[in-house]
């Protein structure tokens, strides 16, 4: 086996540019939400919105952590699909809360999330499972062909 064999690894060649993206975008969502004028600490009646996504400090900061964390994981292969696999879990478990606190509607509500916003992370979820899941089968694959 030559040195060029042991140093190329096949496998998901996609997902570091898909990860890439997929954390601009958040990163984009997040700092939108900080510079809207007068973005509300908690209440549903003064929140403002980017989009049509609602904002809150909390919910601008996760969004800019998410798309921070996306980018210095698209750096890596196997970075990408634990961040994949974060997303997932992650965002399944912000898509739970959204939609009860959504369903319930208290003022006293600090991450203060829409029904766009619970759209957006449960598909979010979606996405994060399916391309942690294709990636690590197409992983698996390659490492077990060679």
């Amino acid at each position: 086996m030559s040195s060029a064999d042991t140093r190329s690894r096949p496998g998901p060649g996609w997902l570091r540019p898909v990860v890439a993206v997929a954390g601009l975008a958040y990163l984009a969502l997040g700092i939108a939400g900080f510079l809207t004028p007068e973005t509300a600490a908690a209440g549903h009646e003064t929140s403002r919105a980017v989009w049509i996504f609602s904002t809150t400090p909390m919910l601008n900061f996760v969004h800019t952590a998410v798309g921070v964390l996306g980018l210095l994981a698209a750096t890596r292969r196997t970075g990408s699909i634990i961040y994949c696999w974060v997303l997932f879990v992650g965002f399944a478990g912000m898509t739970a809360y959204g939609v009860l606190a959504t369903a319930f509607e208290t003022p006293e509500d600090p991450v203060n999330v829409n029904w766009a916003d619970n759209w957006l992370h449960g598909l979010t979820a979606v996405a994060g499972l399916v391309l942690a899941i294709v990636a690590t089968r197409a992983l698996t694959r390659s490492a077990a062909t060679r």
